[in-house]
């Protein structure tokens, strides 16, 4: 990832691109643009920005890496903020309870 981090006045900044290309190392060829962040929401208290892991070319549904940044908020400001980000956000699976 092409991440960016600057000091901007009294600011931290940071820059993450939101494109990426899709790739298959059986295609050399395929290199279709995909989003490269997601909200993802695991419950009500976890939940922030995750990069996505391209997965399609062995035909599975993509990943996610652990988050780069959690949102302190509450759930309905984070999907309104996906929203207007136009992010996609994944409720991740709960884990069964042992």
């Amino acid at each position: 990832m092409n991440t960016k981090i600057e000091k901007i006045d009294d600011e931290l900044v940071i820059k993450v691109p939101l494109k990426t290309e899709r790739s298959n190392p059986w295609d050399e060829n395929y290199h279709p643009e995909m989003d490269a962040i997601i909200g993802l929401i695991e419950s009500d208290m976890d939940m922030g920005f995750c990069y996505r892991i391209d997965m399609d070319y062995k035909g599975k549904d993509d990943q996610w890496t652990d988050y780069f940044f959690k949102w302190h908020g509450d759930r309905q400001d984070f999907e309104k903020l996906c929203g207007r980000l136009s992010l996609d956000v994944i409720e991740a699976p709960k884990c069964p309870s042992i």
